[in-house]
């Protein structure tokens, strides 16, 4: 090598290096990085396809990745939990920073494109794509920030942070946050909408630990703090109702908790015929067990290679005082099986499977503190043992003071004195489109007389259904009228819509 040539690597190569942009590309996720073996392949719809006239150069200005249609990335920008409806925005951008969501919002709004928030695109109907073809899609997973305040106990988390992140962040220095089982899932639409999971009926829900938040708003704002004394409207509508399209939220204050160094999980199993009692016993019990408890039941087909009823659960502290805490549960129902076993925090963390891709329909139903009656609960078994696909009916526990203490005017989240919440699933993967339909419409008008039989008129908003009949009241109850004044003030145009987003006058 001539010595002309050694000078130029060592001196000009470096600054080339240096002055180079780093090439762009999707974060990875582990949780989209799927062959789609359980989704169908698709097509885009032509007009997709066409560029929307002057995006690029609007968005030329944000130096971050900007997929577009017919870009390579295209197909894995747009994967989704739930495939079983599949829409296409216009773009999807990967924000980085506050500034690219105020000029990406300024390019729908001078576009008149519709924009949503994408955390961890867990939507059970895919609002995180648009819940439509043809939205600018603000994907903030790269928001990953985790600032512990010691001295207030609480944690600035940043949305794009997935659960089981956080948990095993914060694990490091001794604290949890009170939030869902699902560990891929992304925090900014799950604890704006509610969020119950381990510790829930200790510390209460995700969307209740919110202490402060920051927002860009429709016009570009951005908005911190948002608390009981700054913005205190839109305080309010954020916690419950913070993914239903006030802005693009960015960050979330919320209360830590101190990790105790043994915890317990518990598995209690019933056979089929012991799932009538078993349901009564949990209904007469419930309400006595200790805090500490929290927990979910599973109901599957008697045909299901495994046990029809199970409750999981977890026990903050040691063995003993597990088996305390269940103990009358257990005199009363007698299970076919039992199991305790100590683990650390985070052995309950990684213990539970991550949500994987796949087609699939859910609808909820808050469950009055009686619980159910011998023909409710006759009912939902007959259901899932005769559905054509599978069905898994999911309860969670929700009886305790720490949820039905909290007024419920405090927030948007109206689902306080309740016994639980009923996630009613069907997992539609490896059946044809037609199974699908026809387990869909039995799922349906199942829904549609169970819920005015048995339980009460309200439904879950994180487990979001755009099938629900009056969905604004049964989600937000005697909030409806108080959280369109508050889009009204915060998104007049509605550049933040989709079929369930609060609308800017009523329907």
């Amino acid at each position: 090598m001539s010595l002309l040539h050694k000078f130029f690597l060592l001196y000009f190569l470096p600054l080339l290096i240096a002055q180079a942009k780093p090439l762009k590309t999707i974060p990875f996720n582990l949780f989209f990085d799927d062959d789609g073996i359980n989704c169908e392949n698709f097509q885009y719809p032509s007009e997709i396809l066409a560029p929307v006239p002057y995006l690029k150069e609007c968005l030329s200005t944000i130096d971050v990745l900007a997929v577009f249609p017919g870009d390579p990335d295209y197909y894995n920008s747009i994967k989704v939990a739930n495939c079983r409806n599949n829409y296409f925005p216009v773009v999807v951008i990967y924000a980085t920073t506050i500034s690219d969501i105020q000029k990406s919002i300024h390019c729908a709004n001078t576009l008149n494109i519709s924009a949503t928030a994408r955390s961890g695109g867990h939507s059970f109907e895919e609002y995180g794509n648009g819940g439509k073809n043809g939205v600018m899609v603000i994907d903030v997973q790269e928001f990953k920030q985790i600032d512990i305040n010691f001295e207030t106990k609480t944690a600035i988390i940043g949305v794009g942070n997935r659960l089981g992140e956080i948990y095993h962040k914060l694990n490091k220095f001794g604290y949890l946050i009170s939030a869902g089982e699902c560990i891929n899932v992304g925090l900014g639409g799950h604890a704006t909408g509610g969020g119950f999971g381990w510790t829930g009926r200790k510390y209460g829900l995700a969307s209740d630990n919110i202490v402060s938040a920051e927002m860009v708003t429709a016009n570009g704002t951005f908005i911190s703090p948002i608390n009981l004394t700054h913005h205190s409207d839109l305080f309010f509508a954020i916690r419950g109702a913070g993914n239903a399209g006030y802005g693009i939220i960015t960050s979330l204050t919320l209360k830590i908790y101190p990790v105790l160094p043994i915890i317990t999980s518990i598995t209690i199993s019933y056979l089929p015929e012991q799932v009538e009692l078993a349901f009564i016993t949990f209904a007469k019990v419930a309400k006595n067990f200790n805090e500490n408890l929290s927990g979910y039941m599973a109901l599957r087909s008697k045909n299901s290679n495994t046990y029809t009823f199970i409750f999981t659960a977890t026990y903050l502290g040691i063995e003993e005082e597990a088996r305390s805490a269940v103990k009358e549960l257990i005199e009363l129902s007698n299970p076919a099986y039992i199991k305790f076993e100590e683990m650390t925090w985070l052995g309950i963390v990684d213990s539970y499977p991550p949500f994987t891709r796949q087609p699939f329909k859910i609808t909820s139903y808050t469950i009055p503190p009686s619980g159910f009656s011998q023909e409710a609960i006759r009912a939902l078994v007959n259901f899932v043992d005769d559905s054509e696909c599978q069905a898994i009916a999911l309860l969670d526990l929700y009886a305790s003071e720490a949820v039905s203490s909290i007024s419920i005017n405090s927030s948007a989240f109206i689902h306080r004195n309740i016994f639980g919440v009923l996630e009613l699933e069907l997992p539609l993967k490896g059946y044809s489109k037609e199974v699908q339909i026809k387990c869909i419409e039995k799922h349906l008008q199942f829904r549609q007389e169970f819920q005015a039989k048995y339980t009460s008129y309200f439904s879950y908003q994180d487990y979001i259904d755009k099938d629900l009949s009056d969905w604004l009241t049964r989600y937000y109850g005697p909030h409806v009228n108080r959280l369109i004044e508050i889009k009204k003030k915060y998104d007049p145009n509605n550049l933040f819509n989709w079929k369930q987003s609060i609308p800017t006058k009523l329907p």
